[in-house]
């Protein structure tokens, strides 16, 4: 049989949506299941977005686009960099539209990367970090972070990890999956450090609307000193409830986007121009609907920690943003249950409650649940949670 990539062979599945994949199954198959293991918003899209999509319909807006994204969403994404992130140098000439924020980290990743290069990554990490780089030969570099550092990664960790390969640095704040955020004061820390070495860093911001008034969201690529090197990464899918239809964008330095755009050009020609029109009266219009569902999303973090507060043997930190809870459960592990992917299944198969293991985030012995769905799914899913705990 002849052999297939080995890039491709040797990065991982997304454990995420695998779980969604699963408790869906058993959904369908007439199991109760409660999934709080995607980072979905479950509030409908804006209706200006909405309104802009069937209009873009009517006037039969339905061909190819710029392969960076029109214009005017690009003049829009570069003014937003500019007013909300301090980002001076963003220009619709630096800001690529691409099929959501991961297509975004793609398109730089497979831009900047060689085989032999390293991506540092501090965990817990999204899910898709490693992977992707894997993909492009790159090697990832994990860098572990602490509870007692608010699982962020310190100066002197991140020094110790610099060498001569490291092409790129991966900051993801609000972070997926703790909510974690970086203060300005240690954002700077860190950018003190990378001025003596010659990478680049990738901030994904995906998050920056839903924070919770804890730590002020603050863009790395806003410190003058790094400016040049930063490719600032933010989407619609989190904060305008807007997953499906796919629209993430990038603001890069004219020699990354350059090469960035070139990939796009030749493995999707363009985004989707409905979705483009859709995000366009997003970021235009729809501030009020972003700050209702924060707002929610607040009560139910309260709510949330709360719950789980109340039960014996985990541990937590408040997020300050995004809408996860991140459960560290290494006291109620051993025997049978020596793991926290053992407990997720245990979890979905014996109590029906899909929750992500922290395996699948470079972490083992914490969950993440997610908390964005009805306050009776996460009533009862804690329940079951607790349920499965007292039994172990």
């Amino acid at each position: 049989m002849l052999e297939l990539s080995r890039r491709v062979a040797g990065a991982s599945e997304s454990q995420t949506l695998a779980i969604a994949a699963r408790a869906k199954s058993m959904k369908q198959a007439g199991i109760d299941v409660i999934s709080l293991s995607t980072g979905e918003p479950d509030f409908p899209t804006p209706q200006c977005a909405k309104q802009a999509a069937i209009d873009a319909l009517n006037e039969n807006f339905t061909h190819y686009t710029e392969s960076n994204g029109i214009p005017e969403l690009r003049r829009a994404v570069a003014e937003k960099f500019r007013n909300e992130n301090g980002i001076v140098t963003a220009d619709e000439s630096t800001v690529l539209i691409s099929c959501g924020a991961k297509h975004s980290i793609m398109n730089i990743l497979g831009a900047m990367c060689n085989p032999g290069d390293e991506v540092i990554i501090p965990a817990p990490y999204w899910v898709s970090y490693p992977a992707m780089v894997a993909l492009t030969g790159a090697t990832p570099v994990i860098v572990p972070a602490t509870p007692e550092h608010r699982f962020l990664m310190q100066p002197a960790a991140l020094a110790a990890a610099l060498t001569p390969r490291t092409k790129c640095v991966i900051l993801n704040s609000p972070s997926n999956p703790t909510g974690m955020m970086y203060s300005e004061s240690e954002l700077r820390a860190l950018a003190a450090v990378l001025e003596q070495h010659d990478c680049y860093v990738i901030s994904d911001e995906i998050y920056e609307k839903i924070h919770y008034g804890v730590v002020p969201h603050f863009s790395i690529g806003s410190i003058r000193d790094i400016a040049d090197r930063v490719i600032t990464v933010n989407g619609c899918s989190k904060a305008y409830a807007m997953t499906g239809w796919r629209i993430g964008f990038a603001n890069a330095p004219k020699n990354v986007f350059a090469q960035a755009a070139k990939i796009q050009s030749q493995d999707t020609s363009n985004p989707t121009s409905i979705a483009q029109r859709a995000a366009l009266a997003a970021l235009r219009f729809a501030a009020d609907d972003v700050e209702a569902m924060r707002r929610v999303f607040a009560r139910r973090r309260e709510m949330v920690c709360e719950l789980v507060g109340a039960i014996g043997g985990i541990r937590i930190l408040q997020p300050d943003g995004a809408f996860y809870i991140w459960m560290d459960v290494r006291d109620v592990l051993g025997g049978t249950v020596p793991d926290s992917a053992t407990l997720c299944s245990k979890l979905l198969e014996e109590h029906h409650l899909a929750l992500v293991p922290g395996e699948a985030f470079g972490a083992s012995g914490y969950l993440r649940a997610s908390f964005a769905a009805a306050e009776s799914d996460i009533t009862y899913g804690m329940a079951r949670l607790a349920a499965c705990i007292a039994s172990l």
